[in-house]
């Protein structure tokens, strides 16, 4: 997998654009708001236990310094027509020496059930198969059914659980993952 610049990328109904290059106060609002009124849809995040809009601004902080160091890159998902913010898929734990990263999504509550997800976690994987990736991975809490159906939708095969590896800080639990993976044919 080669390091190069990460691409904007759209599919038929969304634009995936960096969500952080220039992190506003305007978006850390906005995202603190829609996590903080949805606390428990967004309980299988390890970031949900953000607490001000002020560590939100921090969060896009640090996932622009990781977009522009070529370490993760975390697309903001955006309506087509209407640029209305749909969600955010990210790709992470980028390994260049082992052809490999990681895949992590979520949607606002009232985008869910529609495909977005899917449609976006298509791209990404396109988009890094294309780049030398050999092997994308997703993580899921095995009770999250919705995020193990957008991997198994997009053609990710469940490997296995790993119990208890999974800390949430938003409920103080650990939870068993569902460790989905894709990887490309040569």
């Amino acid at each position: 997998m080669k390091k190069q610049e990460f691409n904007e990328l759209k599919t038929e109904r969304l634009d995936l654009h960096p969500i952080c290059l220039e992190p506003s106060f305007e978006l850390a609002n906005y995202l603190f708001n829609l996590i903080s009124s949805n606390r428990d849809f967004f309980k299988y995040m390890p970031w949900s236990n953000i607490k001000t809009p002020e560590q939100e601004y921090e969060f896009l902080q640090d996932a622009a310094a990781k977009w522009k160091d070529n370490k993760a890159a975390t697309y903001g998902l955006y309506l087509k027509g209407t640029n209305e913010y749909v969600g955010c898929c990210s790709v992470m734990n980028l390994n260049f020496s082992n052809s490999s990263c990681e895949i992590g999504y979520w949607l606002n509550p009232k985008h869910a059930k529609q495909g977005f997800m899917a449609e976006a976690v298509n791209a990404v994987t396109k988009e890094f198969f294309d780049r030398g990736a050999k092997r994308i991975v997703i993580k899921a809490d095995i009770t999250n059914t919705n995020s193990r159906h957008v991997a198994e939708r997009c053609g990710f095969v469940c490997e296995g659980i790993a119990k208890q590896s999974e800390y949430y800080p938003a409920t103080d639990t650990y939870g068993d993952v569902a460790v989905y993976a894709n990887i490309k044919e040569n």
